[in-house]
């Protein structure tokens, strides 16, 4: 298993549930990168990509979908 923090699962929890890493910095009152660096981490310690980056707005993987559930249970 991977040494995740807390703060990179609620991150990219973040991202998933505002839509993005602008919104959910505002929301975590954190700066974009920040939040983009703490899911990009995320995703390099599962070797996994979670996050579907090719459009407007980020979107979950497959693989992002299970992850987030998972997240979800952990975080509430």
């Amino acid at each position: 298993m991977s040494n995740f923090t807390l703060h990179e699962l609620q991150c990219f929890n973040a991202v998933v549930v505002h839509g993005g890493f602008q919104a959910a910095a505002e929301r975590l009152h954190r700066s974009h990168p920040s939040v983009f660096a703490a899911v990009a981490k995320l995703e390099r310690q599962l070797g996994l990509v979670l996050l579907d980056r090719s459009g407007y707005r980020v979107g979950l993987t497959e693989a992002g979908r299970a992850f987030h559930r998972k997240v979800r249970l952990l975080l509430h």
